[in-house]
């Protein structure tokens, strides 16, 4: 491999070696770190490098000389041309996109846990378990309920370039559910008299129907409607079908049949009996809260913690009907919350949920956690670093893995779901 003498910017004939976290690839120049975007493992492509930060670089494939035969036509062919992030594994074949966050998983609970968490994780569920599973809705395209978008100057939607404060003008989403694309706000659009420059746009369709379209602080409906910021949702779960309301701007997960899935996989960890006592972290709208005490009954007791007011405002109002002694608190999720919440249950709960944000819990809640010493915790989280990184300190507190589940949550992007679920010693 060598550098081209007419620009130092381009690097010729680069072998690709593994997956990186990311949705990169990284590789060796002249013995230092290069992730490289677009590329493939065991590829050989020329690079034009982006950045350079201390002894790492960062470029992306502008040439490939020996093409992978899991490389396939991008899905979405107009951000690739621009740059645009969002579906930056977009090139790979999909079953192969699985393997590679797997790959990522493995590299991260021993690179970013440390090697023990990794041998830990494998010695308790085997290396199988680390494997990705497709969504229970298995689809590569159209998955997309909630989207994302800024006004460009021409009043057109628009997304940034990857790492850069450009936009990009779209014309089209591949990613979205077909009621998103059905509204026709793409490109020149009637909804152009609603569109102001810079502000940002999000499209909401829950599968019920009734779209939403967040515009700055105004909030429409499919026809233009201005409504409140509300949308409702229907999750079926443990032979149920429950509803929930939330903040059209708030969060909700994006997937299609990420909130059952995830409903499954925590309640499944959670192992929950009727009378029993829980403390749930981040607790959101409720999406968990809901289900978990349906399953604790009259007789148990759960106490949330979340940090949107707003969020726990409808968690409060979508519990209505659940008989639960229920305590769902809005603040700060850390250890003098979390010790307040176990004191005032007056026991200790026999079981803890957390769903994180993408930074992952940290060390003030995990500490907080092996204070407690709840006899199982289930851990959702949605980025495969900050997990290795919980994990390790679960491990250090004297928790074992009792079960490990990846989700491809998030197909066509780097991004991955995780549900470890940890017992006591």
């Amino acid at each position: 491999m060598h550098t081209n003498g007419e620009s130092p910017d381009i690097i010729k004939q680069v072998r690709a070696l593994r997956p990186a976290h990311g949705g990169t690839c990284f590789s060796l120049v002249d013995g230092r770190p290069l992730f490289i975007s677009g590329a493939i493992p065991e590829e050989l492509v020329d690079v034009r490098v982006d950045s350079r930060r201390s002894k790492v670089s960062y470029g992306s494939v502008i040439n490939i000389l020996e093409p992978s035969d899991r490389r396939v036509a991008h899905i979405w062919p107009e951000a690739a041309a621009s740059g645009v992030g969002g579906a930056d594994l977009g090139h790979v074949a999909l079953e192969y996109q699985r393997e590679w966050k797997t790959e990522v998983i493995k590299d991260q609970l021993a690179r970013v846990g440390g090697t023990n968490t990794l041998e830990r994780v494998v010695g308790a569920v085997g290396e199988s378990a680390l494997q990705v599973h497709p969504a229970s809705d298995p689809r590569g395209l159209n998955w997309r309920t909630r989207v994302d978008f800024e006004v460009s100057p021409a009043r057109r939607l628009a997304m940034k370039k990857e790492n850069s404060n450009e936009l990009i003008e779209i014309e089209t989403m591949p990613l979205a559910v077909e009621p998103i694309l059905e509204l026709g706000m793409l490109g020149d659009t009637p909804w152009k008299q609603y569109l102001r420059p810079g502000k940002k746009v999000r499209i909401v369709a829950p599968g019920d129907g009734g779209r939403r379209v967040v515009i700055g602080n105004q909030v429409f409906n499919g026809a233009n409607r201005r409504v409140s910021d509300r949308a409702d949702w229907q999750v079926r779960a443990r032979g149920t079908v429950e509803k929930f309301s939330v903040a059209a701007s708030g969060f909700w997960q994006a997937h299609v049949s990420a909130p059952a899935d995830l409903v499954e996989l925590v309640l499944d960890g959670a192992r929950v009996e009727e009378g029993d006592v829980v403390i749930e972290l981040y607790a959101g709208a409720g999406l968990f809260t809901k289900f978990l005490g349906r399953e604790l009954g009259p007789r148990g007791a759960i106490v949330s913690i979340e940090g949107s007011k707003e969020a726990v405002g409808y968690a409060r109002e979508n519990l209505r009907g659940v008989e639960v002694d229920r305590d769902l608190r809005a603040g700060r999720v850390n250890s003098k919350s979390i010790m307040r919440a176990w004191s005032d249950l007056g026991e200790r709960p026999r079981t803890i949920v957390l769903d994180p944000p993408r930074s992952g819990a940290g060390k003030d809640v995990i500490g907080a956690l092996a204070a407690v010493g709840a006899s199982r915790v289930v851990l959702v989280s949605c980025d495969p670093a900050a997990g290795a990184r919980d994990l390790a300190g679960l491990f250090d507190a004297g928790y074992e893995l009792e079960a490990f589940t990846a989700l491809d949550l998030f197909p066509q992007t780097h991004h991955v779901e995780i549900v470890s679920v940890l017992t006591r010693k």
